[in-house]
């Protein structure tokens, strides 16, 4: 191949990397203008309207989306009950008796210090010792915010235990808004779980927090290591429990992360054991002054028009907000044209 062939071949190439990478990441980010990773037409295809209602420990959220002909609604509550702090889903779509299609509880009654006697990092009630118990059923006056972030409402809900060694704050949104750097979307909603200055009595002990999934329906569930926001690149590293019934699905995921003190460490599920009443799994700590982990509950498949962005790529390319790209681009350009350059004086050398 003669140079100036090869030449061309070099600048053909690099011009053709430049187009692909620029068309790459315009439709990802140049309808963003909250810079939240989701595009402005998705956001508005699934934006939904909230209205709440709240008490001293019960706190209520009704979710509707209205778009065209398409009508659906869910209700979250938060309910500091003697019996446990307790999340409700209940979801229901346009039908003509507009009757519950799905429903499910996650109640959160008990902290347990345990011994982890076969190493597993998982709480066995029928295999570890157990040093001390913390109930769950006495608080504080449930505390109301709507706060804004990144020019949206965010409708957030306290519950702290009246010693303050557990609280949880509930988040709910009718956009898609980034939260403690989780993206949340408008069928889902978050809490967080923060567990403050527990009296461990033993050394070597952790702690499994004990949550129960009930339901009127009779829906089944199932465990799941990747969950529809992995699935669709909203979110990774998570865990669920799917609660499924006819052709929905409800489910509880979580982090598989937790920060203790400060630091990211691994979290642990134990598998899910069903019985006539309800289901029961630990989620498990190590030692720590402060557990910060993150929950979340909503409904699979509300979400509409993100196929055609979650998956469009083979490879997952980083995130770059509008100066990012311009930077990159830029910088792009000026590496091409230094290459022009440096040919067009070799040609008249």
């Amino acid at each position: 191949m003669k140079t100036k062939q090869k030449q061309r071949l070099v600048l053909g190439s690099l011009v053709l990397i430049l187009v692909i990478s620029t068309f790459t990441y315009l439709p990802s980010i140049a309808d963003d203008d909250d810079e939240d990773g989701v595009d402005d037409d998705v956001e508005e295809q699934n934006k939904r309207d909230i209205s709440v209602n709240y008490d001293n420990d019960d706190a209520t959220i009704e979710s509707k989306l209205t778009s065209g002909e398409i009508y659906n609604m869910f209700r979250a509550e938060m309910k500091a009950t003697s019996e446990g702090l307790e999340f409700g889903f209940e979801f229901e779509k346009d039908t003509e008796a507009n009757e519950t299609e799905i429903d499910f509880d996650v109640t959160i009654p008990e902290i347990i210090e345990f011994l982890d006697i076969n190493e597993n990092g998982i709480y066995d009630p029928s295999i570890d010792s157990v040093a001390s118990t913390y109930l769950i059923n006495s608080y504080k006056t449930l505390v109301y915010n709507a706060v804004t972030i990144d020019n949206e409402t965010v409708y957030t809900f306290n519950v702290e235990t009246s010693d303050g060694v557990f609280s949880s704050t509930m988040f709910v949104s009718g956009e898609f808004v980034v939260v403690d750097d989780l993206l949340i979307a408008p069928s889902q909603f978050k809490f967080d779980i923060v567990i403050t200055g527990y009296t461990f009595t033993e050394l070597n002990s952790s702690l499994a927090l004990m949550i129960e999934l009930e339901s009127e329906f009779d829906v089944e569930y199932d465990e799941d290591e990747e969950t529809e926001d992995e699935e669709d690149g909203r979110s990774s590293d998570e865990q669920e429990i799917e609660v499924g019934y006819g052709d929905f699905t409800g489910y509880f995921s979580w982090l598989k992360i937790a920060k203790i003190d400060g630091v990211e460490q691994e979290v642990l599920a134990s598998p899910i054991v069903t019985s006539s009443e309800d289901s029961i799994i630990y989620l498990n700590y190590p030692q720590g002054s402060e557990i910060i982990h993150d929950p979340k509950v909503g409904l699979q498949g509300l979400i509409t028009g993100w196929s055609s962005l979650g998956s469009r790529f083979w490879v997952e390319l980083p995130s770059l907000s509008r100066n990012e790209l311009l930077v990159v681009s830029a910088i792009t350009l000026f590496a091409l044209t230094g290459l022009v350059l440096i040919f067009r004086r070799k040609r008249i050398a």
